[in-house]
Formats: structure tokens, sequence, C-alpha cells
């Protein structure tokens, strides 16, 4: 790719990042946009099942359009990185293309070198009689085509060259992509205690006034009268079973207002470099895009876990509302 080419690349991803007091309709979210819209849990199981059908999908507008805005920033992203392989590749090109000139200019046949071993034997071997200063000076000739070619972007003045807010970026990036792992383990133990909570609160037995009836509701037997009674106890327990599943989901409602608070903090001050670097595409260093497109990627994951995670405990707890007094009919059966 041409290097005007790749300049104008980059220009226009800034701009589709760019972000002002108005941003402009076609830009995607900013991380801070998308997390403030991470609800919370519902306060009740019957309302949890207005989150998700029957079968557990999710039908809950507000997160199915999260995740699709979530999905939207990712393309969005996908751009920097592609913009960031194909310079990296087009940097490729011109070094090979250099390669072969520097070699030349100090009597060196690459071609040469790769198809006759006793030649490159030689060229080893004349390197090896070569002093210190003759080797330096050597390697400053090869790479003088190299340096004065206006294609080649040297990496290591990019990251110098690169403005001190997007150095910062990458920096915060690459220190926050580092911790991810702890983060994560953190996440998931805090989770972990608050499903084995909402267990412990599933397991209690319930106390209903109403006799249990002695044959199983499914049973050929159970005729008009045991179904009746199997009504009666259904009636009665369903209420209590509800209240239980509601008690379980408070325990995971204030999980996530504690993971929420957690978080908070880090991805306020993830969307401000973010939104300060242009996502990367202010950067003519492809380290440090990667850095901040890494940094990227960790925060959209952490609100990405926070939505599995209101998902998987709105599922549990919908599950007996859907069902109704088949959850004590026949509570082994496919909810229908």
């Amino acid at each position: 790719m041409p290097r005007t080419l790749r300049i104008v690349s980059v220009a226009a991803l800034a701009a589709l990042f760019a972000v002002t007091g108005a941003r402009a309709a076609d830009a995607p979210p900013s991380i801070a946009s998308l997390f403030q819209r991470v609800p919370d849990l519902p306060a009740t199981a019957e309302e949890a099942a207005t989150w998700v059908d029957k079968t557990g999908r999710l039908v809950h507008p507000g997160l199915l359009a999260l995740k699709a805005d979530i999905a939207a920033h990712q393309r969005a992203m996908e751009q920097v990185l592609l913009a960031t392989a194909q310079d990296g590749q087009a940097q490729g090109a011109v070094v090979a293309d250099n390669l072969d000139k520097g070699l030349a200019s100090v009597g060196i046949d690459m071609a040469r070198m790769q198809r006759d071993p006793a030649y490159a034997k030689e060229v080893q071997d004349r390197m090896r009689q070569m002093s210190p200063q003759e080797l330096m000076a050597m390697s400053q000739k090869m790479n003088a085509p190299l340096n004065a070619d206006p294609r080649f972007t040297n990496q290591a003045q990019a990251m110098v060259d690169d403005t001190p807010v997007v150095r910062a970026a990458a920096e915060a990036g690459r220190a926050y992509t580092e911790a991810q792992p702890a983060r994560l383990q953190s996440h998931q133990k805090l989770w972990r205690e608050a499903d084995d909570a909402a267990a412990k609160v599933r397991r209690k037995p319930l106390q209903v006034a109403v006799a249990k009836p002695k044959m199983e509701w499914e049973n050929i037997g159970c005729d008009a009268g045991c179904r009746a009674a199997w009504d009666a106890y259904a009636t009665a327990m369903l209420p209590l079973m509800i209240a239980r599943d509601t008690e379980a989901l408070r325990v995971h409602r204030a999980t996530l207002q504690r993971h929420r608070a957690a978080v908070a903090d880090g991805l306020k001050t993830a969307d401000k470099h973010l939104v300060a670097s242009q996502y990367g595409a202010a950067s003519r260093s492809q380290a440090h895009r990667g850095w901040i497109a890494g940094y990227d990627g960790a925060a959209l994951g952490e609100i990405s876990f926070l939505i599995e995670r209101i998902t998987d405990s709105v599922k549990s707890a919908a599950v007996v509302a859907h069902c109704g007094k088949q959850s004590v009919l026949a509570p082994g059966a496919v909810c229908r």
C-alpha cells in the first residue's frame, strides 16, 4: 500500500472515531456509554420472566440493543486492526525491497546466497573476520537505502513521535490488558460465591399448609380427585417457589452491583484514553495501535462479562415463573 494511501486510511479511521460534543451519527458508541446502559437485574422472578422466553432466549430490548451496539463497536475496531495489518504488510514489502539494494551496496548477492551454499559460507566467513567497527560501517551502508526510502516508517521512532496522549493511552492499554487475567479470576470468584449462595437459597425447604398428594401427578392411576389435590398443592406451592427464586435473584442482583462498582473507574479511565487517542487511529506506531486496540477489547470484555452474567441470572430466575404449576406437577418435564 503506498504511503499516501496508508495515511488516508488512518485519517479516515480517525474521523470515524472522532468524538465531539455531538458524536457523528455513524460513529460507534463509546465504552462509557455502553457501560452506562448495562441494566440492573430485575427485582423479582416474575420480572425476570419478561427478559427471556420459555426457551431461555434473551428478549429484553435494552440488552439486545446493547449487544448489537457492542458488535458494531467491535466491527469498527476491526478497521483499525485492518489498517495496522495492512501497514505492517506494506512496511514488510518496503524492507524486503530495500534489503536487496542494501546487500548489493556492500557486495553481497542475496539471490546467489539463497541458491549457492558455498557462496553463502564465503560471505559468512568474510563477515566473521571483520572488526566490530567494520561490521558497524557495513550495517550502516546496508541500511542506507531503507532509511532513505520515504515509504519506510521507523517503528521505534514512530513510538517516540506519537503524541503524549497516544503514548499514555498505549501504556495504559498495555497495563490494563496485562491485568485482565487477574481481574477475570476475581470476577469469577465473586460470581462463584454468588452462585453458591443462590443455590443454597434454592435448597431451602418450603413449608406449605396443603398436603402433597402421595401418588405422582403423572401416574396413570392419578384420577380426577388426585389431580384436584395436585392442583391445590401446586396453587399453594408455586408462589413460595417464585418467592424463593426472587430471593436467589436478589443475591445475584447485589453481586452485579458490586461487580459494576468494581470495574467502573477502570472503564471510565479506559474510555478517556480511547477517545483521546481516537482508538489508536491517531497513532503511526503499530505497537501503540495494537496496545490501544487491546485496551478497547479488554474493556468491552468487561461489559460483555456483565451481560453474560445478567443473562444467566435471569434465565435461572425465570424458569418457575415461566413454567407455572408445571414446575410443581412435573418438575422434570420440559416447560411448555
